[in-house]
């Protein structure tokens, strides 16, 4: 299934996430990974058929600590956090995506797209593969690939 662009550390927590997790009910949305500083895995999580709650997010803490602690994913310390999605949930996966057609979503890029900037946001009309097209509200039709993505959420209003 194709993704938004994930660094290496974020790849393997992904990947540790769905060996891990996915057998007691959960599913990683999305992982941040900042290594500059005091280095943070961020981690968003939902339980599958259920809102997920603060328990569970301490649940998913006390599988995934030691996983990734054993992985060596990060050198030296750091701090694990493991958040609900919440209102403004993350898009990764083309299947969150499809999901979203027709809702507003915010784009954060790798670099700058059509001479727009790498913040976009606007109306997700259709995922065609790898290339999401948002409806600018600007009456613009732009066409981005999932590989050109950083971060992309859901607007809540």
């Amino acid at each position: 299934m194709e993704s938004i662009l994930k660094t290496e550390a974020e790849a393997k927590v992904l990947a540790l996430c769905e060996k891990f997790l996915a057998p007691h009910g959960f599913r990683a949305v999305d992982v941040d990974c900042h290594l500059a500083g005091r280095a943070m895995i961020r981690v968003f999580v939902e339980r599958e058929g259920a809102v997920t709650s603060v328990e569970d997010c301490a649940k998913v803490s006390e599988l995934l600590g030691p996983i990734v602690e054993k992985e060596e994913v990060i050198q030296g310390s750091y701090d694990l956090e493991v958040s609900s999605p919440g209102l403004d949930r993350r898009l990764r996966l083309s299947s969150d995506f499809e999901k979203a057609v027709g809702r507003e979503i915010k784009l954060r890029c790798v670099e700058k797209i059509e001479g727009l900037g790498a913040n976009l946001s606007g109306q997700l009309k259709e995922i065609q593969g790898e290339v999401v097209t948002l409806s600018m509200s600007d009456g613009r039709t732009v066409n981005v690939p999932l590989t050109k993505i950083k971060r992309a959420n859901l607007v809540w209003r």
